[in-house]
């Protein structure tokens, strides 16, 4: 059904007059909208995949039409907006491997716009060259189909920016900090922690350091992330294993406010979105859910442009790492002997947890047997597993091999012989455990 301007304004005035009781007709009205960016949302995907692929053979493209609960609030936040009018119902994602990628393809848009079937339209707002507030990275443009007025805006993300957007998702999702709709108004210390994390590294000083291990052993971060990501990620994979999900092209995601995923694949858009609103009208209050549209994807691309729904790895906690093997570097160095003992402490406990995640992996992995008789799921599977066991490994050793023995520093290094010994103690116990129940 067509609607008129002054339908659809009717329809946001209604919505912020009273947000917690918008009606079926109302909510079903949104859905139609959404449904009206179909086919100039595929055109304009298929174009700007085609370009990103030419750049970046092992970039990751996406669209998606805005969740129903997103657009509400969006409309709430902005009251002059009118809702038919908003410029992201419908977006594009491109997630590169490399800032220099999404230049190259951001200025191919630019130099073709004769040649595409869509053009710019308005503000080309540049993240990377001028971060929010809150450090995000990433470059937003809004296109048109040339005979339509309907907006689609189109992202550009390096796939370390991305990392952090969807981890900024999940410690929302986590902590219930709130950080994306209200800053560091919640949960100020959150909001810094994310911040810093949004710098480059070469960037951050050793109070930065100092202040991103003391904010994640605070808040037990890394090790209730990753509690998370270990109870969710071999259930989830086997499910998509046996789901066979990799010839589809619509993917519904939902996530309870336990961090609990859930998702089906569809090959049909229509059928797809009617299962979207269907759970989404049945659990308005309870779960995120998003439908998105992914082309030759697998398990590993899926979680990663997805990992704030998924829930089972997120890249940034890798900078995360390094992060706390500098504060403990610096802390060793400098002598600051209770932070040097918590912060190496708190490392070997990460070790320890991802070495017990591994080899639950590791066990999932053998005995997997759509793993065992598809070659490109089990050599996709491996290497993840091998990526895995190596980064902290590296983080690990890099950061022993700079805690040299030297008489200012007796007291630390003492401390640091100490724990390390308690600590490959119990991997050989562990070790010995696991072998002897093979």
């Amino acid at each position: 059904m067509n609607y008129s301007n002054k339908e659809y304004k009717k329809l946001g005035d209604r919505i912020r007059s009273n947000p917690k009781d918008i009606s079926d007709e109302d909510y079903l009205m949104l859905q139609e909208l959404r449904l009206t960016y179909k086919d100039p949302l595929a055109v304009i995907f298929t174009s700007i995949e085609k370009m990103a692929y030419k750049v970046d053979a092992n970039c990751i493209c996406t669209y998606r039409v805005k969740r129903i609960e997103s657009i509400i609030s969006k409309l709430i936040r902005f009251p002059e907006m009118q809702v038919n009018r908003a410029e992201d119902i419908a977006g594009c994602r491109c997630i590169m491997t490399s800032t220099d990628q999404v230049y190259q393809l951001y200025n191919k848009i630019l130099k073709n716009q004769d040649r595409l079937p869509y053009e710019v339209k308005g503000v080309i707002h540049d993240y990377i060259e001028q971060p929010k507030e809150s450090g995000y990275k990433s470059v937003h443009l809004n296109v048109t189909l040339r005979d339509d007025n309907r907006r689609v805006e189109i992202q550009l993300r390096a796939l370390e920016h991305h990392n952090w957007a969807t981890l900024v998702e999940i410690t929302d999702l986590l902590y219930a900090s709130k950080l994306k709709e209200y800053g560091n108004k919640v949960s100020p210390d959150l909001f810094d922690f994310h911040f810093l994390m949004s710098k480059d590294l070469q960037e951050l000083s050793k109070d930065d350091m100092y202040r991103i291990a003391d904010i994640m052993i605070s808040r037990s971060y890394i090790m209730k992330l990753g509690e998370v990501f270990a109870r969710n990620y071999l259930d989830v994979r086997e499910k998509w294993n046996k789901l066979k999900l990799q010839n589809n092209h619509f993917f519904l995601i939902a996530t309870d406010s336990e961090g609990m995923p859930d998702f089906a694949g569809f090959l049909d858009f229509e059928e797809a979105e009617k299962a979207y609103f269907d759970r989404f009208t049945n659990n308005r209050d309870n779960e995120n859910i998003v439908l998105t549209h992914l082309r030759k994807t697998d398990f590993t691309k899926i979680s990663i442009a997805y990992s704030n729904y998924f829930l089972t790895f997120n890249n940034t906690i890798i900078k995360i790492l390094k992060c706390l093997s500098e504060a403990v570097v610096g802390s060793y160095k400098q002598n600051k002997i209770k932070q040097f003992d918590r912060y190496y402490q708190c490392f070997l406990d990460i070790l320890d947890f991802w070495a017990d995640k591994q080899l639950m992996e590791m066990a999932s992995f053998q005995n997997d047997k759509y793993a065992k008789n598809y070659l490109k799921v089990r050599t996709e599977w491996r290497n993840s597993i091998m990526d895995g066991m190596g980064a902290l490994n590296i983080i690990y050793k890099d950061m022993n091999e700079r805690l040299t023995f030297s008489l200012l520093h007796l007291v630390p290094y003492r401390n640091k012989v100490k724990k390390r010994r308690a600590f490959l103690e119990k991997m050989r116990i562990k070790n010995n455990a696991n072998e002897a129940t093979q």
